[in-house]
């Protein structure tokens, strides 16, 4: 895409202050929209911020909730599409351009032990080198880190099972993979049986956390990300010593598929 940097973001305003005068001209709260289009209110009030560029299907569906013709904001939403795919080339072309080398391997710690952050690369770059065997391999061998495999012993002192294996979230919005703040937050679940609002909301985690997933379920609540996906599985995870749930389409779909096939469905 071509033009300025202000050119672009006038556009992401114009559809944001476009839903947010919806929104106040319906009287629809965030919780409200929550729970009528499924996606969260931290992600609603981004949209509205115009921080984020929501996809068709969503802007569609936050029109028909809000009681207006989505055709309207057609073209608004066109113009802020381009705009965030121009951002986004732009982030690319910067990052090309950028040093790859560094004075430290990125992947260890000064005292030369793995970070947090070191681990979730590493089993992620295990999964694209070696496929679903050595992604697990790495997930089991890297204890020094907090992360137990199977028959080993989690960060919260909790047992693995047989069946478990490590999990790596992954967020859709890009704008969110690094920022660990409250609204680049994904939530957990107690039970992927109800809707996926706030009261459901067990525990906060971020673009690739690792937890340690025992089962599916591939008849749960449908959840739609950022970029308009939908998906019914939910993976059981240990968060904080407790067994809550982890919507699919918050893992990456190759990792969701590898999950489906190495973890056992959960008891009903």
């Amino acid at each position: 895409m071509t033009g300025s940097r202000p050119e672009r973001d006038e556009a992401v305003r114009r559809l944001a202050n476009a839903l947010r005068g919806l929104q106040q001209r319906s009287g629809c709260t965030l919780r409200g929209l929550e729970t009528r289009v499924r996606i969260s209110d931290s992600s609603l009030s981004r949209y509205f911020r115009g921080e984020s560029v929501p996809v068709w299907p969503v802007v569609r569906d936050l029109c028909r909730a809000m009681g207006a013709d989505p055709a309207e904001y057609r073209a608004l939403w066109e113009a802020a599409d381009r705009a965030r795919q121009g951002g986004e080339n732009e982030d690319r072309t910067l990052a090309a351009a950028a040093p790859q080398a560094r004075d430290q391997a990125w992947w260890r710690r000064p005292t030369g032990g793995l970070s947090r952050a070191g681990v979730v690369a590493v089993a992620v770059a295990a999964a694209v080198a070696g496929g679903v065997l050595t992604w697990v391999a790495a997930v089991l061998l890297l204890q020094p880190a907090g992360v137990a495999g199977a028959g080993g012993r989690s960060a919260e002192g909790r047992a693995g099972g047989e069946g478990d294996v490590g999990v790596v979230v992954h967020n859709a919005e890009k704008a969110c993979r690094k920022p660990r703040t409250h609204d680049c937050a994904l939530a957990l679940a107690y039970d992927p049986y109800r809707p996926y609002v706030r009261s459901n909301a067990a525990g906060r985690v971020w673009h690739h956390d690792l937890l340690q997933a025992h089962c599916t379920v591939a008849d749960g609540i449908s959840v739609t990300d950022e970029n308009g996906k939908h998906s019914t599985i939910w993976i059981q995870v240990t968060h904080h010593r407790d067994q809550v749930w982890l919507p699919g389409i918050r893992v990456t779909p190759d990792d969701l598929d590898q999950l489906a096939r190495l973890l056992p469905h959960c008891a009903p």
